[in-house]
């Protein structure tokens, strides 16, 4: 055969590389969210000064500022193409103080609005900050976990080759009566092929000679 099994498997591999998402272009895009966190984290800390006369102020900026830290960190990573482990880790880390942060400004809210200190102004926009960066961060952590599914390794496809089988060749048995029906006339029957018709058994000779064909 023209097409070996090699060339039908390197032929797969060509077409499955065409239909595979590229891994370069998915880690491209974890480091633009991540930027993108890293923005509105640095935006989160400038804000908490509208809480600057609760009592909670002081642990408002310690945890704005470390999330401020793990998405800068998290930043790097992505951006130097670091492990998926380590990108996995951080995000992680930057979940889990995200929510936290989210529930310490959800009690200053709750603890002014009882008379618990004084925020200055509106905060309405830090509400829509932290709403921007809970989606981003979701947004990231279904990036990074489509970089562990397969479908992100080229496999190569292997197309069976076609199954060729041989010519009919004449069993022992045929030969047999073949050197048998030579060696004695036409007289008996004996088994053979017929062309197009396939098998056949002949039995007598002469003008009684009928043949039985399947």
């Amino acid at each position: 055969m023209a097409l070996t099994r090699s060339t039908f498997a390197a032929v797969g591999l060509f077409f499955a590389t065409l239909a595979t998402p590229s891994f370069a272009d998915t880690y491209h895009h974890i480091d633009e969210v991540a930027v993108t966190i890293e923005r509105q984290a640095r935006l989160i800390v400038e804000e908490t000064r509208h809480y600057i006369h609760t009592p909670e102020y002081r642990h408002l900026v310690s945890d704005a500022q470390d999330m401020c830290r793990l998405a800068s960190h998290m930043h790097e990573v992505a951006h130097h193409h670091g492990s998926l482990a380590h990108l996995e880790s951080d995000l992680r880390q930057l979940d889990a103080e995200f929510h936290h942060l989210e529930g310490l400004f959800d009690r200053i809210e709750i603890r002014a609005a009882h008379g618990q200190g004084h925020i200055h102004g509106g905060t309405g926009h830090v509400r829509s900050l932290l709403d921007s960066i809970e989606d981003n961060i979701h947004h990231l952590q279904d990036d990074v976990r489509s970089l562990r599914n397969p479908h992100f390794v080229a496999r190569p496809v292997i197309v069976p080759q076609p199954i060729v089988y041989p010519r009919h060749r004449s069993t022992t048995i045929d030969r047999f009566h073949d050197s048998h029906d030579h060696g004695h006339g036409h007289q008996g029957y004996r088994s053979h092929h017929s062309g197009s018709f396939g098998r056949g058994i002949t039995i007598g000779g002469g003008s009684s000679r009928f043949t039985i064909r399947f």
